[in-house]
């Protein structure tokens, strides 16, 4: 059960870590719809650290990979869910919308990839 919550949590720290990185590197608020073409390569990024944070969950959990990974993208996608509510009329809708339906996706693929590994070692 602690490995479970660890991982999740790890999945999470190490997505959001890296996203707060690239975000504060790039001097735009996070909050605010950035330039077309930073946000273009900030979802293509987000979505490489989702499959990575998943992958990393399903490393930490080591049973029920993809398990401990939907749980990890569901939480992005109800994070998600949350902001369009909070954010409806305003145009920084994108980036909760982003989250929703391709970062949380992305968290999703990186658990199924990490296992196939772990069933293809048994």
């Amino acid at each position: 059960m602690i490995r479970s919550i660890i991982s999740i949590i790890s999945g999470y720290i190490a997505w959001m870590g890296a996203v707060w990185i690239l975000w504060a590197l790039s001097g735009y608020d996070m909050h605010d719809l950035p330039p077309t073409g930073f946000f273009i390569f900030s979802v293509f990024c987000e979505s490489i650290l989702g499959l990575g944070s998943g992958y990393l969950t399903g490393v930490i959990a080591k049973r029920h990979v993809l398990r401990h990974s939907m749980v990890l993208a569901a939480f992005l996608a109800i994070g998600g869910v949350v902001s369009i509510i909070l954010k409806t009329g305003q145009e920084s809708i994108w980036i909760p919308l982003v989250t929703l339906f391709i970062i949380s996706p992305c968290v999703a693929l990186g658990g199924y990839i990490r296992k196939g590994e772990v069933e293809s070692f048994s």
